[in-house]
């Protein structure tokens, strides 16, 4: 029984001691990173209606805080997070958030922040999430599970970075009522000059 119990704390830890290995090389590679840019796919899974949508645009990222979505097809929908500001265009709807005084806002704006910036463990200490961490076909998955249920929040965010890169490949965002959001990034090129003005937020007519 002693051995069976020592066994099982080994494994145990040279799990934890892996996972924690992963994370650690993926916060290290992306902080090298001053700017991102590169395409995306999003594709929007509707479980009440049972439809699927698919949108794509361009991810531009720059800094600890600055992250843009410009869709071009077939909508022209916008995410802009600027410092604590937070600009979306939904369709014919136009909103903006100061996530300083905006708590389920910040939320989401450090959902997206910490993923993109390859920060998943900051995120589910942030959160209270169980995170597990491991190599997987052609990258390392992290998955995120909340702990607890809340109204507008995640029930599972599953990441995908790249092997060499350590770049956010996939992004799948779930909910608890069994709405599903997916990211698919490609033609990631790294520390470029970026136009600031795509990180400007429109003022109010």
């Amino acid at each position: 029984m002693k051995t069976l119990l020592l066994t099982l704390c080994l494994f145990i830890s040279t799990t934890i001691g892996a996972q924690n290995n992963i994370l650690t090389e993926i916060e290290k590679a992306n902080a090298a990173y001053k700017t991102v840019e590169g395409t995306f796919t999003r594709t929007q899974t509707n479980a009440a209606k049972g439809t699927t949508t698919t949108d794509q645009g361009v991810l531009f990222l720059s800094g600890e805080d600055q992250m843009a979505q410009h869709y071009n097809a077939p909508c022209n929908d916008v995410l802009i997070i600027n410092g604590d500001d937070f600009y979306m265009v939904r369709g014919k709807k136009t909103n903006k958030f100061n996530t300083a005084k905006n708590k389920t806002m910040r939320g989401l704006r450090n959902t997206l922040l910490y993923c993109v910036h390859g920060k998943p463990s900051v995120l589910a200490t942030e959160n209270g999430a169980e995170i597990t961490a491991e190599k997987k076909g052609k990258g390392y998955e992290i998955v995120l599970v909340s702990t607890k249920k809340t109204p507008r929040g995640y029930a599972k965010i599953v990441l995908t970075y790249d092997l060499k890169s350590k770049l956010l490949t996939t992004m799948q965002m779930d909910e608890y009522n069994g709405n599903s959001t997916l990211y698919e990034m490609s033609g990631l090129k790294t520390n470029g000059n970026i136009d600031a003005q795509v990180f400007v937020i429109p003022e109010k007519k």
